[in-house]
């Protein structure tokens, strides 16, 4: 009869267990949806930039060094709308090779309340990049680097692509570095 009541005792906590274990995953999981709404409606201020881009542009290296290049940006719209996928061929125009190739991960942060762009370059380098909306609709997003900061603003009218790319010293200072027009093909 004991042991009959130690097998009750343990069924009935692993009960209880299951049923907190099931009322914390449905509370995660309504979490979850509340943090994925939030960062839909963020990407939904940036499907315009959905679609096949084209145009050229130029850039400077650090001996100030000016390449003029033609680029095609190919960005879609991933898992739902949550994420956007942007991939970019630079072609140099002196010698028609690759220039660089990106690939860019743009996703809205809910936790930080921040757009985050995971930027991953052919070359091996990478960073995590903090991005903001102004209320302009400009896009502007940067990374720190030994000196000061980088800062890329874009700039999207109708089918018009417009990028700048600026290299800021910690006295701030700004050099511009990078620039490009692109069209909206499809």
């Amino acid at each position: 009869m004991e042991t009959e009541s130690i097998k009750m005792k343990t069924v009935k906590a692993i009960f209880i267990f299951i049923v907190v274990l099931y009322g914390a995953l449905v509370n995660h999981a309504a979490e979850a949806q509340e943090i994925g709404t939030l960062n839909k409606e963020a990407m939904a201020k940036l499907s315009n930039w959905i679609g096949q881009w084209e145009g050229e542009g130029w850039s400077m290296d650090e001996s100030r060094q000016k390449a003029e290049f033609t680029v095609v940006e190919n960005i879609q719209k991933k898992i739902g709308g949550m994420a956007i996928l942007a991939e970019g061929i630079g072609t140099n125009k002196s010698d028609g090779k690759v220039g660089f190739q990106s690939l860019g991960a743009l996703y809205y942060n809910n936790e930080n309340k921040r757009y985050e762009l995971k930027s991953l370059l052919a070359d091996g380098n990478m960073v995590l990049a903090t991005a903001q909306l102004n209320d302009k609709g400009q896009f502007i997003w940067g990374f720190d680097v030994p000196g000061g900061s980088i800062q890329y603003t874009t700039t999207l009218k109708g089918d018009t692509w417009h990028e700048k790319g600026e290299f800021i010293m910690a006295n701030g200072q700004a050099f511009t570095v990078l620039e490009m027009n692109l069209t909206k093909l499809k």
